[in-house]
């Protein structure tokens, strides 16, 4: 099976009460959209995330803070194609927030991710490990405490990195999966940090027989 691959990415930062909004388009066939919320307030949450006005859903054990620096992931399987909206919003009042929207096309329609990774620490060098496979794309997420230049890991795509206002950083990379895929980063001053990562998994085995299947019936070279 071919790993799942990756489509468009787009950012939003702020900081204030919200709902935070920024346009994505998603394209392609079999298709999931993750969205990595980072924010600094130890006081409030985030209360929903939609795109297109459908709910996403928090993904199990995503939600990984240092104090008051935090990374939670949403996902959507199925999103509508074309250019729509991102829309999170929060309990409260948020001192800096960073939003990240990463699609990926044939991407598993019913088990979309594996388990989630998370870390915390205060170092230059963010990492987290996470259990994957040939066939899969790692996908991380960081908060970081705003001081200092980041960079990404060796192997890895950068895909955001960005400052949110006066409290934290946020970056966002993606990466092809071994047997266990380290996500990293570097800064270049020691901060506080925390970060949260998975690997998004291919279209099924099953997926693809059922609709090659389809195919030779529908192009008169299958068996009757």
């Amino acid at each position: 099976m071919a790993a799942p691959v990756f489509d468009a990415v787009s950012s939003a930062v702020g900081a204030g009460a919200g709902p935070y909004t920024w346009s994505h388009t998603c394209s392609g066939s079999n298709r999931v959209l993750f969205v990595k919320v980072s924010y600094y307030d130890s006081g409030d949450s985030v209360s929903g995330v939609t795109y297109n006005g459908v709910t996403m859903t928090a993904m199990p054990s995503s939600l990984v803070s240092n104090g008051q620096y935090f990374v939670v992931w949403y996902y959507l399987i199925n999103p509508a194609t074309g250019s729509n909206t991102v829309s999170v919003s929060f309990t409260g009042t948020v001192f800096d927030f960073g939003g990240s929207a990463v699609s990926v096309t044939d991407a598993d329609q019913t088990t979309a991710f594996g388990g989630v990774a998370t870390a915390t620490g205060t170092s230059t060098t963010p990492s987290v490990n996470v259990s994957s496979a040939s066939d899969e794309l790692v996908i991380d997420g960081l908060s970081i405490v705003h001081s200092g230049t980041l960079s990404v890991g060796a192997g890895q795509t950068q895909r955001t990195n960005e400052i949110c206002g006066g409290f934290i950083k946020h970056g966002t990379s993606t990466e092809g999966g071994g047997a266990t895929t380290t996500m990293s980063w570097t800064n270049s001053s020691s901060q506080a940090w925390a970060i949260s990562a998975f690997a998004a998994k291919p279209v099924s085995a099953a997926f693809n027989v059922a609709w090659a299947a389809i195919a030779n019936v529908v192009l008169g070279t299958g068996r009757r």
